[in-house]
């Protein structure tokens, strides 16, 4: 590896597994120094140890506590944050007449309230540590809707946005703070794992989901990372208010589109 992110110091959330673990092991091998944090303490700390990261913290997003808490340790651990990734997340699947409003708002917690929570708490140290990224996991469904993924559209629509705030708010008070989101259409991690259960077999269910993609294949979480890459790094530092799609082209069909 080039070591791209050698003196970089990542906050990770949702490191147990999936995009947050993988991103976590790919700046790792690039010379960042990485903090884990995740709600599932034992497989965090687990995989923490496995990849020789810094810590792995047991962190619940939703709370601001948690978060000063975590952020403190993160800091001790590697003397200093210059990297926030906000990656912890959750799906839901119902529409305007079938989703709970429980359902909804814990969907808009996790998903998009964390992220101004996490953030609003960490800007001390990205300050005091610039040049500094902020990288926030948001999604396809934040760009393009589906009947039947109200709360997941929803907050993650709101992220995205919030996201350009963010930036805009660092460039123009002259922080060399960046702030941008990615956006991956069904990737292989456990938040679909209920959607390929759906259809009775892993074969069938990665077709349903990839019918409209047009390279036919399920995102890899290695390519989620890699595009984290590039935006923790200082060769992304003219880079910000943006948004990155890995998506398959997808997005790049018109309405109707296969």
């Amino acid at each position: 590896m080039s070591k791209r992110l050698k003196g970089k110091k990542a906050f990770i959330t949702g490191g147990a597994q999936g995009l947050g673990l993988a991103m976590g092991k790919r700046f790792m091998e690039e010379g960042a120094d990485v903090v884990l944090t995740d709600i599932q303490l034992d497989k965090v700390a687990e995989e923490a140890e496995k990849i020789g990261a810094a810590a792995g913290i047991e962190h619940d997003v939703t709370d601001p506590f948690a978060w000063k808490a975590a952020l403190e340790a993160a800091n001790e651990a590697m003397d200093g944050i210059n990297v926030l990734v906000h990656n912890a997340g959750i799906g839901s699947f119902g529409n305007v007449e079938t989703e709970t409003y429980e359902m909804y708002r814990k969907v808009c917690a996790i998903d998009m309230d964390s992220v101004f929570i996490g953030t609003q708490a960490a800007m001390p140290y990205l300050k005091e540590h610039q040049p500094a990224s902020i990288i926030v996991i948001s999604s396809v469904a934040g760009l393009m809707a589906d009947g039947n993924f109200l709360s997941y559209n929803t907050a993650k629509a709101g992220v995205a946005m919030m996201t350009k705030s963010i930036a805009l708010h660092c460039a123009r008070n002259g922080m060399q703070i960046t702030a941008n989101s990615i956006h991956p259409v069904f990737t292989r991690t456990a938040i679909i794992d209920p959607m390929i259960q759906l259809k009775g077999s892993q074969e069938e269910g990665e077709k349903a989901l990839t019918r409209n993609i047009p390279m036919k294949r399920l995102g890899e979480p290695e390519e989620v990372a890699a595009m984290a890459t590039y935006l923790a790094s200082d060769e992304a530092k003219f880079v910000t208010g943006s948004e990155f799609r890995i998506d398959g082209g997808i997005t790049a069909c018109g309405l109707g589109a296969k």
